[in-house]
Formats: C-alpha cells, structure tokens, sequence
C-alpha cells in the first residue's frame, strides 16, 4: 500500500439542503425554496477533508462505513472521481448509508436531521492496522464515540500525529475522551464557541494554557469573517499569529467551509509551508467552498488553489 498522507475519521453523510421561506413550526407549512433539495451532496467532516487533499494531489482517505446504497446514490462513484481511495471503507448491505437533511430558513437559522444508518455506533469494529503504518497524519472529527475511540488508539499504537477538529457535541466527544484528544493531539481547530468550551472545562483563562498540558504544536482558531489566530508552540514561547479572510466574491452556502479550512492547512503543513501561510492556504479553500451549494462542489484543484492563495 502506497503511503498515506491523511487519514480521516468522521461520519458520512448524503446530505439534502432545504431552504424555507419561513422558520419552521408545528401544525404550519413551510414552503421549500430551492430546486435542488431532493438532490444529494455528498459530505461529512472526514468525506470533505479526504476529498479535498485528494483533489490536491495528496493521498488521503476516510475510515467508514457505507450501506448497500452505496453505489446506487452515487458516492462510490463520486469518490473515485475525486480520486480518493477506498481502502478504509467498510460496506454493510443490509444497511443504509447515512443520511442529513439540512433545513435552512429565511433567517439563515438551521435544523439538522440526521440518521446515522451504517455509521450507526452499533456497527463498530477494529479497524485495519496497516492503514496507519507510516500514515503522516490521523484526522478525528465527528463519528460515533467507539469508532473514533479505535482511530484515536491506532494512531498512537502507530505514532501517527493526531489532528482533531474540536466540536461541540458530547454524544461524540464526553467530557473524559475529550480531554484526551485535547491532549494528544498535535494540532487542534476550534471556532470561538468550541475555544469557550475547552476554556471553561479546564479552568483556563486562555487556550493556550493547554500546551502546557498537552502534545499540542499548533492551536488555530476560526473566526469566521474575521479571519483565524494561529499559536505556535516554539522553543521560547507561544508565538501569536492573526490571518485575515481571503476575499469571497459571493457567499452562497457556508456549509462545510470549515473542513476545507482544515484540509487547506495540512496541504500547507504536509508540504513545508509556516503555520501562518497554512492558514491562508486554508482561508483560501475555504473561500472556494463558499461559492457554491454542497460541502465539495467547489473544491478547487492544486494549480487553482495556489493561484489564489498567491492572490491572498
């Protein structure tokens, strides 16, 4: 098996993006306002991560499991076409894959319903060893707590640098766990509210009281239109670095922007790039994603990524 450069853990998802013209309530009708709602885009934090490095040229696959569907709605082909590999995919045919329905009203508020078919925690099992011999980087998003509780102690059985994007859901994460991968891991996301979390759990007057504690080189928080702020752990210090945004011509659908963010970053990370450009690079996928409805449908190739970013 050639080298892996990410490997990622996290649901999968077939998602379908409703939009209301009004907030949604019990015993009234909201009206539906896109064409496009019964269509199905395809996402999930470890999905929209692996796709977009692979697009980037990176070798890097989710860990998951599909149902029998899978072929039928189209995802096998919509990863092979993305050029991610399907080494780390488990298929359950007598089950379904996992399906989100997003509900966006006239307000930008949200409501989010979710099966979570064969990602269901039910089905968990040991994953496949050598899918992190000599792995470069183990990405921990959302999943089912025993799944990634599995991926979490196969990357350190292999020494394989943790990086996990910090959520605030603690069916996912318990408090216990959580403080886990808040210490082992070598680079943690969080937007404000996630940072607040971690803050108030630990007692900290700022995050970066956890290098203190922890494994962690790089902490980066997103700021949504105001940019990020990057720390550094260096020989004398925390260093501090604060990125602007990278200039969207429209915004149309901010769903799944962060995990391009993510996957920007370790495209900067895995081939040399400070910390500070990582997070340009992460901006200015992110500001891809953007312009365009679903989690992967703008994702950009290397040579539109890099002329952008030299734009930033």
């Amino acid at each position: 098996m050639r080298q892996i450069d990410v490997l990622t853990s996290g649901y999968v998802s077939m998602d379908h993006i409703i939009k209301i013209a009004s907030p949604a309530k019990v015993g009234f009708t909201s009206l539906v306002t896109n064409k496009s709602n019964a269509r199905i885009f395809y996402g999930g934090c470890s999905v929209n991560i692996s796709y977009a490095l692979s697009k980037l040229g990176m070798v890097s696959l989710p860990v998951l499991r599909v149902g029998g569907d899978w072929e039928e709605n189209g995802f096998r082909a919509f990863l092979e076409e993305g050029g991610v590999p399907l080494d780390g995919i488990t298929v359950l045919p007598e089950e379904a894959t996992s399906v989100c329905y997003l509900l966006q009203d006239n307000n930008n508020d949200h409501i989010t319903v979710f099966y979570p078919g064969a990602m269901d925690g039910k089905y968990a099992a040991p994953m496949n060893e050598e899918l992190f011999q000599g792995t470069r980087l183990g990405v921990i998003t959302v999943a089912p707590e025993k799944d990634n509780r599995e991926f979490f102690s196969k990357c350190r059985e292999n020494n394989v640098p943790v990086v996990f994007g910090m959520k605030d859901d603690f069916d996912a994460f318990p408090e216990e766990f959580l403080k886990e991968l808040l210490t082992g891991s070598k680079i943690i996301f969080t937007n404000e509210v996630e940072r607040e979390i971690i803050e108030k759990i630990y007692g900290f007057s700022d995050i970066t009281e956890l290098f203190g504690i922890g494994e962690a080189d790089i902490i980066v928080t997103t700021l949504g239109k105001d940019g990020s702020i990057c720390y550094i752990r260096e020989e004398d210090g925390i260093r501090q670095e604060r990125i602007g945004i990278c200039p969207v011509e429209q915004v149309v659908d901010a769903t799944g922007s962060g995990d391009a963010y993510m996957a920007g970053f370790m495209y900067g990370y895995l081939n040399g790039y400070k910390p500070e450009q990582c997070c340009k690079l992460g901006g200015t996928l992110s500001s891809f994603v953007l312009q365009a409805e679903g989690c992967c449908t703008n994702v950009p190739d290397k040579e539109a990524l890099l002329k952008k970013f030299a734009e930033f």
